[in-house]
């Protein structure tokens, strides 16, 4: 590896959405609070936030595009 081209790496650490606070090596020197991880994550709890729009993206879709043939 070419020297002097690379970020230096501290320990620093990552208070989780629970207030669990984890450590961890970055290239940012400052600690991180994370507003999103995997604990409230729509893609890790299977949850989908925009439930009520059931439905409503598909005839969004076909109105939008309903002068086109499929």
């Amino acid at each position: 590896m070419k020297k002097g081209i690379h970020p230096e790496y501290h320990e620093i650490n990552v208070t989780m959405t629970d207030g669990k606070t984890v450590k961890m090596y970055s290239s940012v020197k400052k600690d991180l609070v994370l507003s999103t991880d995997n604990l409230n994550h729509s893609a890790w709890t299977g949850q989908r936030t925009n439930v009520g729009e059931k439905g409503q993206r598909a005839a969004k879709f076909k109105n939008k595009f309903a002068g086109f043939k499929f």
